[in-house]
């Protein structure tokens, strides 16, 4: 059953990331980009995360509450485990609220995440595959109208304390977006 769940899961995934690449070529109004993003765990270098997203810009809204972008995407972790080193996936939404400036860029999103498996290891413990991540990022915008972005982010995702342990997990993250 296990080896069919997780036949299942990389399906959905590949899937998924078909979509994500290709969903903003239809699309007739409104910026759209693809963010891949490559990281480590902060407490735990063995954790390596790979990461493909798309974003779509939201509508303008002077009220600063208001998200500017929306993130759906996934990604593949290496994770060592109790039961020897493995992969996770993950796919995600999360709104992102970023503020543009003349060569740099800061933002922050928080949203939720599926994990195809928990995760428990000598120092990380993740009891839930539905996990909360937040992050924060900055970098620098690069090309004629500053479309595409170059930056750093720092990331946690933990399960809010739906249940214990709820150790979470914190990457530094080197990210980067093209226009789509």
């Amino acid at each position: 059953m296990d080896s069919m769940r997780k036949a299942v899961m990389k399906r959905i995934f590949l899937a998924s990331l078909a979509l994500l690449a290709f969903a903003g070529t239809a699309a007739a109004h409104g910026r759209s980009e693809l963010v891949t993003s490559v990281g480590r765990a902060a407490d735990n270098a063995d954790i390596d995360i790979i990461r493909l997203a798309y974003r779509r810009s939201l509508t303008s809204d002077v009220r600063w509450w208001m998200p500017t972008l929306v993130e759906f995407g996934g990604g593949i972790w290496r994770v060592p485990d109790l039961a020897g080193s493995t992969q996770r996936f993950d796919l995600h939404a999360t709104p992102v609220w970023r503020a543009d400036f003349a060569r740099t860029y800061v933002e922050g999103g928080i949203g939720a995440y599926m994990l195809s498996h928990t995760i428990n290891n000598n120092t990380t413990h993740l009891a839930t595959s539905f996990e909360f991540g937040s992050h924060a990022g900055a970098g620098l915008r690069l090309g004629t109208h500053g479309e595409t972005r170059v930056g750093i982010a720092l990331q946690h995702l933990s399960n809010g304390g739906i249940k214990q342990p709820n150790g979470g997990v914190n990457f530094m993250l080197v990210v980067a977006s093209f226009p789509l």
